[in-house]
């Protein structure tokens, strides 16, 4: 159970209410939404962001959501994790690359896949990543593809960090697509 209630459309300042009456134009408002609405500006800020990355981000689809995989596996946030197995998929990525995030090797990934996967961990876990791993996403992103990938990284990282602190909990297909993965993965 989320440690903050998950609001409705009538909870939200009615000078607010239209951002989940625009929500539920597409189908239900999200349960991260729902928890992030008692901050409504924050959340509205926080959703452009994410929006930008997802819709007009200069990265190859399929290397973002290796990256945001990674994120959610690093950090043990199913929910975020959830999230992104359909995008994923719909990137292009196997259920086998998909479990694979939190150990990855040769046989389930190439050469830049595995350095964006590296880079999202080492960030993730360490706040910065050697000049190895720097070195091996600038051998073919450019600069601005570098400079987005790392903010991608410490966006999901926050998007983590705040569902795990509010335990928001996956809506039933996410959770569906957890359980068919075999979540949590195995460590590497």
């Amino acid at each position: 159970m989320a440690r903050v209630r998950l609001n409705e459309t009538n909870d939200l300042p009615e000078d607010q209410r239209w951002l989940f009456e625009r929500m539920e134009q597409r189908g239900p408002v999200l349960n991260i939404f729902r928890a992030m609405s008692h901050s409504p500006v924050a959340m509205r800020h926080f959703m452009r962001l994410g929006s930008y990355f997802l819709e007009e981000g200069k990265l190859d689809a399929a290397l973002r959501e290796l990256a945001i995989l990674r994120v959610g596996h690093e950090c043990a946030a199913p929910y975020e994790f959830g999230q992104h197995i359909a995008l994923g998929r719909r990137a292009g990525l196997t259920d086998a690359q998909i479990r694979g995030v939190g150990a990855p090797n040769g046989a389930l990934f190439d050469r830049r896949q595995l350095s964006v996967l590296a880079y999202a961990g080492e960030l993730t876990a360490e706040a910065s990543a050697s000049d190895a791993t720097h070195g091996a996403v600038a051998s073919f992103l450019n600069d601005e593809e570098i400079v987005e990938l790392t903010m991608l990284i410490g966006y999901y990282n926050l998007v983590s960090r705040t569902l795990n602190a509010l335990e928001v909990e996956p809506e039933a297909r996410p959770q569906a697509d957890l359980d068919a993965i075999g979540w949590p993965l195995e460590r590497g």
